[in-house]
């Protein structure tokens, strides 16, 4: 791993290149440099073909795809070297591209790794405006990019239960136009919300330094532990399991409830475990800090009752005598609707302070 390596991962037109060059802003466009997945590709006769028909017919004239999706299509080790240039020039190197979280020699390099994600309506709707060299064939996005994103996006989760570096951020919108707003709200969460889910044991006073700021005087916390008995069933231990695209998407909503119902809440930690946990184990931490005590006291325990109602995490209860019972929350807000406010999450003054604590954490 070289030191203050940023990756910016995740699916195609989520805006990976300008929050990369945002971010550069932030540290010093003249002490960061940005080095581009896209530019290590190798040309189209080194690129692996797409044979594919539909009822018997060819899907494009020539009858392939250019498998441009895929990691293969990228000349890795020129990339590698491109980064470790970098690291050796400039304080804080920046990677962007969305198969990066497929390149373990890639993965390797990265101090941190932000996977952004997008629904299918609004990946679809921005790629019709891009253009591409070579363009894109006809049912290339269908057939092609969209099923590779979500290949590499799964293997990311996967990836991510037991990697700390991976963080998601769902970006999907309406609106096609990046806004400094909108920017702003991406920086926001970045900085100052950290969810996790990991199949790690929760080491509480690292989640609770991520949450911790000088200007606030209290951190909240909130540690939820297995314990031994459940309604008079001795326990074993618990086990859980979560749909992590879903569950990272309902984690980020509360954290940007948390600032708006609080106005001053400034950062948030939640971290779940999964898989088992013996008794006496935490399964659940989550750290807010305000400057006072009584707004920090009542967001976490405002986050903790909206994460039981709405994320879906699952838990299967194991008791000594052998039997199990799975328990899910009792209903899952997925379409709840949420209007956060920028003003109410700061970025901690945008200053490198702030980024050189996200690298670090």
């Amino acid at each position: 791993m070289l030191g203050n390596v940023l990756a910016i991962a995740g699916c195609t037109n989520s805006g990976k290149t300008s929050l990369a060059l945002r971010i550069a802003k932030i540290l010093g466009d003249d002490c960061t440099e940005i080095i581009h997945q896209d530019d290590y590709y190798y040309d189209c006769d080194k690129v692996e073909k797409i044979y594919m028909k539909i009822n018997g017919v060819d899907v494009t004239e020539r009858g392939f795809y250019y498998s441009y999706d895929e990691k293969e299509s990228v000349d890795i080790e020129r990339f590698k070297e491109a980064i470790e240039n970098a690291s050796k020039q400039s304080s804080y190197v920046i990677v962007e591209g969305n198969m990066i979280t497929e390149m373990e020699q890639i993965v390797e390099l990265c101090t941190r790794i932000i996977v952004l994600t997008l629904d299918i309506d609004t990946c679809h709707r921005r790629r019709l405006t891009r253009v591409y060299d070579p363009p894109d064939d006809v049912g290339y996005f269908e057939y092609v990019a969209w099923p590779a994103y979500q290949r590499h996006l799964r293997r990311a989760f996967e990836k991510s239960r037991i990697d700390k570096r991976l963080s998601f951020l769902d970006v999907s919108s309406p609106s096609d136009v990046i806004t400094e707003e909108s920017m702003l709200q991406i920086l926001s969460q970045v900085i100052n919300d950290h969810v996790k889910i990991s199949v790690n044991p929760l080491d509480v006073n690292e989640i609770m330094q991520m949450a911790s700021s000088p200007s606030c005087g209290a951190v909240s916390l909130f540690v939820g532990t297995t314990r031994d008995v459940f309604e008079g069933k001795q326990v074993k231990t618990l086990s859980y399991d979560c749909y992590d695209e879903m569950a990272y998407k309902e984690l980020r909503k509360i954290c940007a409830q948390l600032h708006e119902i609080y106005d001053d809440v400034e950062k948030v930690a939640i971290h779940h475990r999964i898989g088992d946990v013996p008794i006496k184990e935490s399964s659940i931490v989550i750290a807010v800090s305000s400057p006072h005590r009584n707004q920090a006291m009542e967001a976490s325990k405002y986050a903790i009752e909206e994460i039981k109602n709405s994320v879906p995490i699952w838990k299967k209860e194991i008791y000594e005598s052998g039997e199990h019972v799975w328990k899910n929350n009792s209903h899952c807000g997925c379409n709840k609707q949420l209007h956060s406010k920028t003003s109410n999450s700061p970025l901690v003054k945008s200053t490198i302070d702030s980024f050189l604590k996200f690298f670090s954490q």
